[in-house]
């Protein structure tokens, strides 16, 4: 009697162990090349970790696109420019009507204020360059994009823009594009940030 109780204690847990490793299932790490281009050492504001992700994250299950190893969008609005790659992401808030500098990065002598990345943490850029460009239709960084998307024209270039209600994902980092700005975030660290016209948010 105490055998067959025995036995039925590990014929009805097994069930629930497998149960419980469903999910969770990572893919296998990009090998692409590259780094977030960052001409200094840029320092760590706001908070600490987030949440899985942030609340300015849309709810429901929004339009997910992959890359393999690099991508580039703009918002609909033409606003802010994003480049993902497997090391890091950067985006830059390249119009003329924000409302907030970023802090200065220790060490900057280039252009700050405007551009913020998250790698294994998430900053102020310290940049010489700009990464519109790379965000140009048939430029190897829009694979993601699908035909109906829209696009945005930058000095006659059309860039490929990321809708609104989408998220874009290279390895573990991930850049949703929303009516309220854009939320890009490592989702191994938790670290991240959100930008806007109006604000901004390193986390």
């Amino acid at each position: 009697m105490r055998v067959s109780r025995l036995l039925l204690v590990v014929v009805c847990a097994v069930p629930l162990v497998a149960a419980c490793s469903v999910g969770g299932v990572s893919g296998p790490a990009s090998e692409g090349p590259s780094s977030v281009v960052r001409s200094a050492s840029a320092s760590r504001s706001g908070p600490g970790p987030a949440p899985s992700f942030p609340a300015t994250t849309l709810s429901g299950s929004p339009d997910i696109r992959k890359a393999l190893d690099a991508a580039a969008f703009v918002t609909p609005s033409g606003q802010i420019v994003c480049e993902l790659l497997a090391s890091g992401a950067r985006c830059d808030y390249f119009a003329q009507d924000r409302a907030w500098d970023a802090p200065e990065p220790a060490n900057c002598d280039l252009n700050w204020g405007w551009s913020l990345y998250v790698d294994r943490t998430a900053g102020t850029n310290c940049v010489g360059d700009t990464i519109v460009t790379t965000a140009a239709l048939n430029s190897g960084f829009d694979t993601w994009r699908k035909p109906a998307d829209p696009t945005v024209d930058w000095n006659g270039i059309a860039l490929a823009a990321l809708p609104y209600g989408s998220a874009l994902l290279v390895d573990t980092f991930r850049c949703d594009s929303a009516t309220t700005g854009v939320t890009c975030q490592n989702q191994s660290t938790g670290h991240g940030f959100f930008m806007s016209r109006e604000s901004y948010r390193i986390f």
